[in-house]
């Protein structure tokens, strides 16, 4: 399946109507490409049917968990929704990254690279105090490196618990389930590159 290349992203933090919009069309063209009813979606993403009705209208919020899930769901890597249109160059300079917008405030996504649709993304992550998407892990193709640099954060792949202080770097197999936690009560950040850009 082609990559999309419509952008769920903007220069500010707040979700705008178009921003969901833009989502929901998305969801709805995916659903349609999977023969996939709304209800069986629904169901396969343990949300409601009137939910992700509202959604494909562009009317919902949804969380970054309730992507996640839609994404496992369509079997597409969540990135898929914060897409940003290719640009010719390499060059971001500082103030000009994207920062993909998400419902969930307790998560800020920019984007390091110009966009997802090369070999190589880089992401930074601003996690709020207590977030944590141990319900939902993450599941991609590829492989994938993390760096703390600010805080502490669990993280958990295939099982195996990790602390991460400041400073501190792990590498592993997105094709494995993997969690963050941030259990403290202080906002924690990383750099994230992965190969593929699919998280």
């Amino acid at each position: 399946m082609p990559r999309d290349t419509r952008a769920a992203q903007a220069g500010d933090s707040s979700a705008s109507a178009p921003t969901m919009a833009v989502v929901g069309n998305l969801v709805r063209e995916l659903r349609r490409t999977a023969g996939m009813s709304i209800a069986t979606l629904a169901q396969a993403a343990g949300m409601s049917p009137g939910l992700l009705s509202q959604l494909e209208r562009g009317q919902g919020n949804p969380s970054f968990t309730t992507l996640v899930k839609l994404a496992q769901a369509l079997d597409v890597p969540v990135g898929r929704f914060f897409l940003a249109d290719a640009e010719a160059g390499s060059l971001v300079r500082a103030g000009a990254h994207r920062r993909l917008l998400t419902a969930d405030e307790n998560l800020e996504y920019t984007l390091i690279t110009p966009h997802m649709n090369g070999r190589l993304g880089m992401i930074k992550v601003q996690i709020a105090a207590g977030w944590s998407n141990e319900s939902a892990p993450f599941k991609h193709v590829g492989e994938e490196c993390i760096m703390i640099t600010e805080g502490e954060l669990i993280v958990c792949v295939a099982g195996t618990v990790y602390t991460l202080h400041e400073g501190d770097s792990l590498t592993y197999d997105s094709d494995l389930p993997h969690w963050y936690r941030n259990a403290t009560g202080h906002n924690a950040a990383l750099i994230g590159a992965m190969t593929p850009p699919s998280f």
